[in-house]
């Protein structure tokens, strides 16, 4: 007897994304976006085109839970406009402040924490059948990329992030991070260079590795350490660039350091967030070291890696801070010379001992001092740029510039999104994006360089340094 045709399989609603926050986070949205995409939905970039819309969010500080709001408030009424849609709160807020967002947004249908990346198929799934928002299901430590579930990755072909931690066990009184992530846990040696191998044969030429402090790496399980993990990536042959963010001052080791010289492969490039220099403030920070420390820790690498790139963040108008200390700050910024270097306003944390401190300067005077910082590490990072005109500089070049002939890119000196760029001018020389080039510098601003290959011509004109101070943010932690 001739077997019956079954009811026809119903099509799966296609799903947007939209990912706020730091790398970290993005990591994590683009593993969603495998696992969405390995199990059938389509993926789309446009939210007209979707029947579902996922917001990763973060929460970090409160212009962080601004910027989601917004986000959220816009999908609601993208959610408001058809019955048959499904929207999707993600990340570090819900998992902070779910009955909360209940309130503020009830058409969200499911919320998702750091612990439930692992499930967003089922969440989706879930949030199809109406079956009722919930708080985020796992706890945060449910889950740490291990590099076997499907990727999507978001950045350009030849770059990409590489978490290879998770959580976070300092102290540190303003953050909520160790809340809502949990503890340091670090991934596997062996799981990192594997991911890192498969990248590379699939085009990936740089990557940065990311985590809450990459200098922890190993020492939770006591098993290896950054330097045994940057000497295993550095003998992957395509790979071009691995740039190491995120790194505590108090974690870079002299074996660190030496591995760092000694690779090429490994950039000559540092991200150390010292959040501040006066001892005092630091302590109440929470935080190892002080302006002196830091020094010297500057003196180490820079006399191991005369070239290397420095880049660090601060908070200004952090409760005990007066005009002495900010002071403090400042001769820092001049005496440590980094070439880039982004200020925040401290904003407090609910349920963070800083919250509770006393003597928090007024929002005012705040700002005030976060444009007096930017304004003198502008003057530097200029310096520091200037010193590379008449230099050659290898630079990977990501998009077409505005005029013939003329690129836009990236040197090792060059963190994706938070750093600078270099414009190369190359006249009639065939190039595209993803590969690396020598170019000389011919100009330098602020926070970008001018360069040229050779015949590529000077260029016609120079790039603006007015209302630019926002290139100088970068990241807290």
């Amino acid at each position: 007897m001739p077997r019956m045709p079954g009811p026809a399989t119903r099509p799966r609603p296609a799903v947007g994304v939209i990912a706020l926050g730091c790398p970290k986070n993005l990591v994590d949205t683009e593993v969603m976006l495998g696992l969405l995409r390995q199990a059938g939905f389509p993926l789309v970039p446009d939210p007209d085109q979707a029947g579902v819309l996922l917001v990763n969010t973060c929460c970090f500080i409160e212009p962080a839970r601004e910027e989601a709001a917004e986000a959220l408030r816009d999908a609601v009424q993208w959610r408001r406009a058809s019955d048959t849609r499904a929207l999707i709160c993600a990340g570090c807020w819900p998992e902070m402040e779910a009955p909360a967002l209940r309130a503020q947004f009830p058409e969200i249908d499911a919320y998702m924490g750091p612990g439930d990346v692992a499930n967003v198929v089922s969440v989706v799934t879930r949030a199809l059948a109406r079956a009722g928002a919930q708080q985020p299901e796992s706890p945060p430590t449910a889950y740490l990329y291990d590099g076997k579930s499907p990727r999507l990755r978001t950045t350009a072909p030849w770059t990409a992030y590489l978490k290879i931690a998770d959580g976070c066990s300092h102290r540190c009184r303003f953050c909520v991070i160790p809340r809502l992530r949990g503890p340091y846990r670090s991934r596997p040696l062996d799981s990192i260079v594997s991911e890192a191998r498969q990248m590379a044969a699939e085009g990936v030429r740089e990557i940065n590795l990311v985590a809450q402090d990459t200098t922890g790496y190993g020492r939770d399980t006591k098993e290896t350490d950054l330097p045994d993990l940057l000497a295993g990536l550095a003998a992957i042959d395509d790979l071009h660039w691995i740039r190491v963010l995120y790194a505590f001052p108090t974690g870079v080791t002299d074996r660190l350091i030496q591995v760092m010289a000694s690779n090429d492969r490994v950039c000559h490039y540092l991200d150390l967030p010292f959040q501040h220099a006066d001892r005092d403030i630091l302590r109440v920070m929470g935080r190892p070291g002080d302006g002196g420390a830091y020094l010297k820790l500057i003196a180490r690498l820079r006399a191991a890696m005369p070239d290397i790139a420095l880049r660090s963040s601060f908070i200004v108008g952090f409760p005990g801070e007066g005009e002495a200390e900010f002071q403090r700050l400042l001769d820092f910024i001049q005496a440590a010379d980094l070439d880039r270097a982004g200020a925040f306003c401290y904003s407090p944390e609910r349920d963070t001992p800083a919250a509770e401190l006393p003597d928090r300067p007024p929002a005012d005077v705040a700002q005030e001092r976060y444009h007096r910082f930017m304004l003198a590490q502008q003057a530097v990072s200029l310096a520091r740029n200037e010193r590379w005109i008449g230099r050659t500089l290898e630079v990977l070049l990501e998009s077409p510039g505005e005029e013939p002939g003329e690129w836009i890119g990236r040197s090792f000196r060059d963190a994706p999104a938070v750093d600078g760029t270099v414009t190369v001018h190359s006249g009639a020389l065939p190039l595209r994006p993803g590969v690396f080039i020598q170019a000389q510098v011919v100009g330098a601003e602020p926070y970008d360089l001018i360069a040229e290959t050779p015949g590529g011509g000077r260029p016609s004109r120079r790039l603006t340094t007015t209302s630019r101070l926002s290139r100088g943010r970068g990241r807290r932690r």
